[in-house]
């Protein structure tokens, strides 16, 4: 049983997938930071390769590791370490192909890039040490010191290779030669870096998605046909340029549901009492708690908006202004004749029964109404809360004298 388990761990996808992801994260990576003139191209040239607007290329190879230490840690980049020879080994091959080699290192620059940690790594500190004093003798002592040290045929060979490179490429080579550890949680990296444009946490989430799944598609689909992918910036802002809209874009305002929290007393609100006042309800009416929750509910919507800046003062202000106007734009019209009976001379008390009348149609007419919030709408549910939360706070009323009648309470 343990024999065929360690069989299938041999032939299993994992590893080996979790690695071409990893180069893809880098590739999201690194698209983000391209300037106009550039281009950048998975799995054509290496890995990862960018063209800059200058002519010259970075090519990168990635190479991601599942093993840990005792610790739980990501193993740490050796000195003999196989990965490191072979990718430094293949570039040096490359360096060899090229019947300019001058004119290929003048133009290229290579990096390894690897969630493998640093620890000491000799090969990084002599690389670091040559690359400031240009000592490459030291260089190459290191280098034949490691092939005597291994007892690694394949790691033997790849420094042979090496070492086999003329000095004068191998000098211009190491130059140009770099190795970044430690480069994990690359998801976490780009989501900083489109931060930056997006501002806010559930605008970058959004923009992250849509940009994965834009080139994700992408890659699959000219790797199908066999054509190169490869990324211009100009190409980046025509194809997927669209994925960054959304922060540029308002968004429905999130809504939460939020504890409500009645008084004691339901009939002692200023906007219950209102309503009674013109027979809309009768003291006792279930619908005064329904009202109340509705009140409340958009209520606590703005709190909360307001709290996480989500929305603006002043953007609330102007959903008030707009939800008055529409009021007193429908106040002013039922009561014109009202007004103009009164200017003539009759009582008030002779048309209470009128202005009630009136009062409900105001009411009727504005439970109809859907308000304006940003770019969105608040839904007739909340509108009918919003606007007694309104009367509530004596910002507009139903009855002809409702200023009067109720402002000393």
């Amino acid at each position: 049983m343990s024999n065929s388990n360690s069989i299938q761990e041999q032939h299993t996808a994992g590893p080996s997938a979790i690695g071409f992801d990893y180069q893809f994260y880098y590739f999201i990576y690194l698209i983000l930071d391209i300037s106009h003139g550039d281009t950048i191209g998975f799995e054509v040239k290496d890995d990862v390769h960018i063209k800059r607007h200058d002519g010259s290329t970075i090519l990168f190879q990635g190479k991601h590791s599942v093993q840990t230490n005792a610790s739980g840690e990501i193993q740490n980049l050796t000195a003999l370490d196989e990965d490191l020879w072979k990718t430094v080994s293949n570039w040096v091959s490359m360096v060899k192909g090229e019947s300019d080699s001058k004119e290929f290192l003048s133009k290229y620059s290579f990096v390894l890039f690897t969630n493998k940690n640093e620890h000491f790594n000799e090969f990084i500190t002599t690389l670091s040490t040559y690359q400031l004093d240009g000592n490459i003798k030291d260089v190459v002592t290191k280098l034949r010191e490691f092939k005597r040290r291994t007892n690694n045929k394949t790691i033997e060979n790849y420094l042979t290779q090496i070492l086999n490179l003329n000095i004068k490429d191998l000098k211009v080579f190491l130059l140009k030669l770099k190795i970044d550890t430690g480069v994990d949680d690359l998801i976490s990296g780009i989501k900083n870096k489109l931060m930056k444009t997006a501002r806010r946490e559930v605008i970058m989430e959004a923009i992250f998605e849509s940009l994965f799944t834009a080139l994700h598609t992408a890659k699959y689909l000219e790797i199908k046909d066999r054509k190169p992918f490869e990324i211009s910036f100009e190409d980046f802002n025509n194809r997927f340029g669209r994925c960054f809209s959304i922060a540029f874009q308002e968004r429905p305002l999130p809504r939460r549901e939020l504890p409500v929290l009645l008084p004691e007393d339901l009939e002692a609100q200023t906007f219950i009492k209102q309503l009674i006042d013109i027979g809309e309800i009768t003291p006792g009416s279930k619908k005064i708690l329904k009202y109340t929750e509705q009140m409340l509910k958009v209520l606590n919507q703005f709190i909360y908006w307001l709290d996480n800046d989500l929305l603006f003062p002043h953007e609330s202000g102007k959903c008030d202004e707009n939800a008055i106007l529409i009021w007193e734009n429908k106040f002013s019209a039922k009561y014109r004749s009202i007004n103009t009976k009164l200017a003539s001379g009759i009582p008030v008390d002779d048309l209470e029964e009128d202005i009630c009348c009136a009062a409900l149609d105001i009411v009727d007419y504005l439970r109809e109404q859907d308000l304006d919030i940003l770019e969105g709408k608040l839904g007739v549910e909340f509108s009918n809360g919003h606007f007694y939360t309104l009367s509530d706070k004596l910002r507009l009323g139903w009855h002809l004298n409702w200023e009067n009648k109720y402002a000393q309470e």
